[in-house]
């Protein structure tokens, strides 16, 4: 064999061998948003670290693979409060995917998760300034990873997880500034 056909041979070995790999996984595509994603997803496991640099909105884009859809898929993130201010509410929602069931859900403060099809809401009555553990990325005993429904997807489907603090309403955050120009006030009269 002359010296091009082997290497020509070799590239192609070598790249059968990195395309067989990553068809079995789901693969992440990109996300948007200020804050940093590091992707540990593979085969049926979606898992992420999400740093939260500041409280805006994170998309994060998948591509279903084939080893993805031989049941649910599991999904798991450590969500970490860089910001370290208080975060009372959390919520992931799913675009093109459904949960199948619910996990568990820990953090410092005490959570309370609630969910929909495609919605999980995570409060903090207390206010949450560290990580919050959303399914089970740490592998503790008594935990579970929460399960995203992939009935009737395919191989090369694509579907998006929005995470998301939501921007308290406006007039929740009048409410102090107005009791403060309030008590201002009576203090003038008196």
């Amino acid at each position: 064999m002359s010296m091009n056909k082997f290497a020509v041979a070799a590239a192609i070995a070598i790249s059968a061998l990195a395309f067989s790999g990553s068809a079995n996984a789901v693969i992440l595509t990109g996300s948007t948003g200020a804050n940093s994603v590091t992707d540990y997803s593979e085969a049926g496991l979606v898992s992420f670290d999400l740093d939260l640099h500041d409280f805006s909105t994170t998309t994060l884009n998948f591509v279903l693979e084939e080893g993805d859809l031989a049941g649910p898929l599991s999904f798991n993130a450590i969500v970490r409060n860089l910001v370290g201010l208080s975060m009372y509410q959390f919520s992931f929602v799913l675009q093109g995917i459904g949960y199948a069931a619910p996990g568990s859900v820990d953090s410092f403060s005490g959570a309370q998760a609630s969910h929909t099809s495609n919605t999980a809401v995570v409060k903090f009555p207390l206010g949450e300034t560290t990580d919050l553990l959303f399914g089970n990325p740490t592998l503790v005993d008594g935990s579970s990873d929460w399960l995203l429904d992939t009935t009737g997807l395919s191989a090369g489907d694509s579907f998006s997880i929005v995470a998301q603090v939501p921007e308290p309403s406006t007039v929740a955050m009048m409410l102090p500034l107005m009791a403060g120009l309030l008590l201002a006030r009576r203090r003038k009269r008196d």
